[in-house]
């Protein structure tokens, strides 16, 4: 078990963009199995906590007072389990074992601040899991190779889940957890997001460096992006009208217009020492974007008024999920 240390996150100023009320981000750094809780007032990181091995995604529930954080894959490594973090204190609340369901990934709450629904890569399945009590209250086999992201419908009664392994996307109904149906996308599929409006979904296409836009009512392609990048991550903004999508490679986040599909902003935060961004989230008002550096265990903020770099923060080695709470963190 990996040691359990504090710090505090080195801050780099680059303009206005402070937070004038407490909040918490919680970052998930994959490379040493520890979940950051970092305070945005003050902007220090107030704590560090153990988790399980290789903790890439992790989510916040409906009521911002809990966390659970995946336990994925790495080199002699499978991971059979979720843990539980108190936003408050950050202290571990609980582990919950998933076997016989390994590699867990993608997930998403569904509503109540009971169940998550979860990607389990290892045993190419979705699982329910009803946090209060610990158990798997509810499995589908996508029957796909490297079933690794979701996304959910805005009523969160359909999750989107690709495939990268197969170059596919499956439909599945989250209240019955059966599998509706399984379609191609592109070369690599990784990731996925859906508009607020519950119209449109997103696919990222690593191989093809495209993203593959689907009518979610038809579940037919509309229109291809060339991106010409690995397009790692994608998230709209809260209000729909724009989209922002991580080139992992190229160390940049790029805007994208939602309804036109041109290209916006280009934003290099490679050049601010935060390369190989990925996971992406917007703060609920949609006034900044975060973005996590993996190579650089940083994250980035950045205004969406002006798309300028305000503040980095440093968290732990690989950087990775990101997850916003109102909870103010006490250290």
């Amino acid at each position: 078990m990996r040691a359990l240390f504090f710090a505090l996150v080195t801050v780099v100023s680059l303009g206005i963009g402070v937070f004038s009320q407490a909040q918490t981000l919680i970052v998930g750094n994959k490379y040493e199995g520890t979940v950051s809780f970092i305070d945005l007032e003050s902007g220090q990181e107030l704590k560090r906590a153990e988790t399980g091995g290789s903790p890439h995604e992790l989510i916040v529930s409906p009521d911002k007072t809990k966390v659970v954080v995946v336990s994925y894959l790495e080199d002699g490594y499978v991971g059979k389990e979720l843990n539980v973090f108190d936003v408050a204190t950050g202290k571990h609340l609980s582990k919950i074992d998933i076997s016989p369901h390994q590699g867990p990934h993608g997930i998403a709450w569904l509503g109540d601040s009971r169940n998550i629904i979860v990607t389990t890569e290892e045993t190419s399945d979705v699982i329910k899991v009803d946090v209060q009590k610990g158990e798997i209250v509810g499995a589908v086999s996508t029957d796909q190779v490297g079933s690794h992201m979701l996304a959910l419908s805005p009523d969160q009664k359909t999750a989107y889940v690709t495939s990268r392994g197969s170059d596919t996307f499956s439909v599945i109904d989250t209240e019955s957890m059966q599998l509706k149906s399984t379609l191609p996308a592109g070369e690599g599929p990784e990731a996925v997001w859906v508009s607020p409006n519950g119209a449109e979904l997103w696919i990222g296409n690593a191989h093809s460096k495209n993203i593959i836009i689907f009518d979610t009512g038809t579940l037919k392609q509309k229109e291809t992006i060339d991106v010409g990048f690995l397009p790692i991550r994608i998230r709209f903004h809260p209000e729909g009208k724009s989209v922002a999508v991580a080139d992992l490679n190229g160390n940049r986040v790029l805007i994208y217009d939602a309804k036109s599909r041109k290209q916006l902003q280009k934003i290099d935060v490679g050049s601010s020492g935060a390369r190989q961004p990925a996971s992406l989230l917007f703060s609920p008002d949609g006034k900044f974007l975060f973005v996590g550096s993996q190579r650089d265990g940083k994250v980035v903020e950045i205004d969406t008024g002006s798309w300028k770099i305000t503040r980095i923060f440093r968290a732990g080695q690989g950087s990775d999920g990101i997850e916003w709470s109102p909870v103010t963190i006490q250290p």
